[in-house]
C-alpha cells in the first residue's frame, strides 16, 4: 500500500506543476503587504493647528500671521499650540491687540493642516490630539480580524476545502479593500478593515496549506520561503507605491484592485489532492493528481492510483489516508 508522499514522489515533489501553483499563491502574498502595513503610508503626521476663525468676524482683515498670533497660545519652544487656543470673546479688535487672551480651551471648531498636504486619514478623519488614538485603535480591530479570520476560515479551510477558502478570501480582500477607500465614516474604515483582517488571515493560512500540501516534504520549506519572500516583496513595492501616490484614498485603491484580477484563480487553482482523499473525495483527488503528473511530464505507476484510498476507525470516521 503507497503513502500519500509516494504519489508526489512519483509525480515530481517539486516540478513544473508545484511552481506554476507556489507563483499563483505569491501574487495574493504580494497584495497582502499593503492590508497589513498600508495604514502606516495613509496616517503621515502634519502640522495641524485649532480652527480659529471665529476671530475673523471681529477682524476680517487680518492676516494668517496675525491670526494665529491672537489666538494660539505657544509651547515651551515658541511653535504654535497644536491642541488648544484661546477662548473666542466677543472684545473688539483693539481690546483683543491691547490686553490679550489668557484662557485657552481644547479645540472647539475642529483644526486646520497645511494646505500644501495631500488628502490623508490623518486630516479627512482629524485623528489628532483627543482623537490621534483612533489610528492605534483600528490598527489593534485589524489585528483582531486577523486573529478571528484565523480561527474561522482555519476550521473552514479543514471543512469545505483549501480552493474554496483561498478563493471567498479574494473576493472579501478586494471587495472591503477597495471598499474602503470610498468609506464616509473612520468608524465605518474600521469596520471594512477588520473583514479585511479576516480575509488576510484566510489567504495566508490556506496558501500555507497548500504550499506545503503539493509538495515533497524536503521542498516544503522552499516553498514557504518562496511565498513569504513576495510577502517582503510586496512591502517593498508599497515603499515606492505610497512615495508615488500620496492620496490615500488613491493608494487604498491601488494597492486593492488588483485583487479583482486573481478572480481566474477560480479555474486554474487546484485543490489539495491529500485533503480531497482525507475527505473520501478519492476520485477527485485521482484527477488532480494525474493532471499534475501530466505537466511535470511524469506517468503515474500502473495501478498506483488504485492504491489511493482512506482508512477507518470503528467508528467510521476516517483517520488515515493512503
Amino acid at each position: 500500500m503507497a503513502e500519500f508522499g509516494d504519489f508526489i514522489t512519483a509525480l515530481g515533489e517539486f516540478g513544473l506543476y508545484q511552481k506554476l501553483l507556489t507563483l499563483l499563491l505569491s501574487l495574493p502574498l504580494l497584495l497582502n503587504s499593503f492590508q497589513m502595513i498600508g495604514q502606516v503610508f495613509m496616517v503621515v503626521d502634519v502640522p495641524h493647528h485649532c480652527n480659529t476663525s471665529w476671530i475673523l468676524a471681529i477682524a476680517p482683515n487680518l492676516t494668517e500671521e496675525e491670526q494665529l498670533n491672537l489666538t494660539l497660545p505657544r509651547d515651551a519652544d515658541g511653535a504654535y499650540e497644536q491642541c488648544s487656543m484661546y477662548s473666542p470673546v466677543d472684545w473688539d479688535l483693539d481690546s483683543i491687540v491691547t490686553y490679550g487672551l489668557n484662557a485657552t480651551e481644547k479645540c472647539r471648531s475642529g483644526w486646520v493642516y497645511s494646505a500644501d498636504q495631500p488628502p490623508s486619514l490623518l486630516t479627512e478623519f482629524d485623528l489628532v490630539c483627543d482623537r490621534k488614538d483612533l489610528t492605534d485603535i483600528s490598527q489593534s480591530i485589524y489585528m483582531a480580524g486577523l486573529l478571528i479570520g484565523s480561527m474561522i476560515f482555519g476550521t473552514l479551510c479543514d471543512r469545505i476545502g483549501r480552493r474554496p477558502v483561498f478563493l471567498i478570501a479574494i473576493l472579501l480582500q478586494g471587495l472591503f479593500g477597495l471598499g474602503v477607500a470610498f468609506v464616509p465614516h473612520f468608524y465605518v474604515y474600521i469596520a471594512f478593515r477588520f473583514v479585511v483582517g479576516t480575509a488576510v488571515s484566510a489567504i495566508l493560512i490556506t496558501s500555507l496549506a497548500l504550499a506545503t500540501e503539493w509538495v515533497g516534504a524536503s521542498y516544503r520549506p522552499r516553498a514557504v520561503l518562496i511565498t513569504h519572500c513576495c510577502l517582503a516583496l510586496g512591502q517593498v513595492i508599497l515603499a515606492g507605491l505610497s512615495y508615488g501616490i500620496r492620496n490615500w484614498r488613491l493608494l487604498e485603491i491601488a494597492g486593492s484592485a488588483p485583487m479583482f484580477a486573481l478572480f481566474f484563480y477560480f479555474w486554474v487553482l487546484p485543490e489539495s489532492a491529500r485533503w480531497l482523499v482525507i475527505k473520501g473525495r478519492v476520485e477527485e483527488a485521482k484527477k488532480v493528481l494525474q493532471k499534475a503528473a501530466s505537466v511535470n511530464k511524469r506517468t503515474l505507476p500502473p495501478g498506483m492510483l488504485e492504491q489511493l484510498r482512506c482508512t477507518e476507525t470503528r467508528s467510521g470516521k476516517r483517520r488515515s489516508c493512503c
